[in-house]
């Protein structure tokens, strides 16, 4: 081989092709440079600045590895955080839908995500002497060798057994709602979601075999959204010194009322059965009322609300004439006191345009569309309150052991 062959196989070889920005995963294949030492001064400036190119490039390649993990952080942090965002929203849409149809629902809950990143550079230098002398040349030899490697690992967890009884089986405790009304939630709204009755008052039940609410319970909660509006309401806590149990006590009244207010006010104690004189009333979970001075509610769980927005559905004609379904009700007359349907989840055989959340299920789309600002709200409602019904802590993720890289 003669001086210009070896010069140019060697620029050919150090001639390195960067990936296309954005690749979570390459590999660099070594690039050796040889040399026969013979060429003299004519190959060695050639030589020089191959070796400088690929001292640059392990140089690169070392510092962006000290700086590679912290750059990661933004990117993936909000990243994994609208990913899971969007599956919970479309996990619920489906477990929602399936209840419609009378199937089984299943949670899978994200445990862990762990991101593991690898990167590696390499320099190889070598030579060759020939010790018999020509035509052989003693020879030099340059490498370089990078690799990079993306290997997330996401832990998913069955929602099962004892968990899933406290998640989705256990009702809202009483005094969670109301702690959610005195920092600023609609408290009719958060009843008519996660409530069933109020001291014997019903609301709407969903399901096959549902039925409509009592007409007193629309007008309870307008009632108590213009008390809340007002900021005649107030909660406190108080704690039991037998039993050392929480109870919360919701007063009523404060200096300065509109006789709107008052007027209110005395509407939702005569609903209520309370006292007409009394300003403070204890909260407690029931169907029925012990005393003229207790407001009982029998909270609804996870799974009721979700059995309440599926009866919302607008399902496909043909699936209620088939009895895959029960068929949707007609909307109530609009009036001051009628209760608004919680969601509008709408269904048809295409994808739709701007949706907050869409599944396909049995041949048909279900949306929330992301105009509707009131189903939107719900769905944030409902995560809060199934948080709300966890009252011990979480079953252990499985333990996954990463390699050190």
């Amino acid at each position: 081989m003669n001086c210009k062959d070896a010069i140019e196989m060697a620029a050919k070889v150090n001639r390195v092709e960067m990936s296309p920005a954005g690749a979570r995963a390459e590999a660099i294949e070594p690039a050796i440079a040889v040399l026969p030492l013979a060429c003299g001064r004519r190959a060695s400036g050639q030589l020089v600045l191959a070796r400088v190119w690929v001292l640059l490039l392990a140089l690169l390649g070392v510092s962006g590895c000290a700086s590679f993990g912290p750059t990661s952080v933004d990117r993936d942090r909000f990243d994994y955080i609208q990913a899971i965002a969007a599956s919970w929203k479309q996990q619920t849409l489906l477990n929602i839908v399936k209840l419609r149809y009378a199937d089984t629902p299943v949670f899978l809950e994200v445990a862990q995500v762990i991101g593991s990143y690898q990167l590696q550079a390499g320099v190889s230098l070598g030579g060759g002497v020939n010790f018999g002398g020509p035509p052989l040349p003693n020879t030099l030899s340059l490498g370089t060798a990078g690799t990079y490697t993306d290997r997330p690992t996401v832990v998913y967890t069955p929602l099962t057994g004892a968990h899933f009884l406290r998640v989705l089986m256990t009702p809202i405790p009483p005094p969670a709602l109301f702690l959610l009304i005195e920092s600023g939630w609609p408290a009719d709204l958060l009843l008519q979601i996660g409530a069933q009755t109020v001291n014997g008052i019903s609301n709407k039940k969903g399901g096959a075999r549902g039925r409509a609410a009592d007409p007193e319970f629309g007008q309870l909660l307008a009632a108590i959204q213009r008390v809340q509006a007002s900021g005649a309401v107030g909660l406190r806590t108080e704690v039991s010194k037998e039993t050392k149990q929480e109870a919360t006590v919701l007063t009523l009244g404060r200096k300065d009322i509109s006789p709107e207010t008052l007027a209110d006010m005395a509407l939702v104690r005569r609903l209520l059965g309370l006292r007409p004189d009394l300003r403070e009333l204890k909260v407690v979970y029931g169907a029925q009322a012990g005393g003229d001075d207790v407001i009982a509610i029998q909270t609804r769980s996870g799974f009721q609300i979700m059995v309440e927005l599926g009866s919302e559905i607008q399902v496909p004609a043909d699936h209620a004439a088939e009895r895959r379904t029960y068929p949707s009700r007609p909307e109530p007359a609009a009036g001051p006191d009628v209760l608004l349907p919680l969601v509008r989840i709408q269904s048809g055989t295409s994808a739709p345009g701007e949706a907050y959340a869409a599944i396909k299920y049995r041949g048909y789309w279900y949306w929330i569309d992301d105009r509707d600002f009131r189903s939107k709200g719900i769905f944030t409602f409902l995560l809060v309150m199934m948080t709300l019904a966890e009252k011990d802590e979480k079953a252990p993720a499985p333990v996954v052991t990463i390699p050190a890289n």
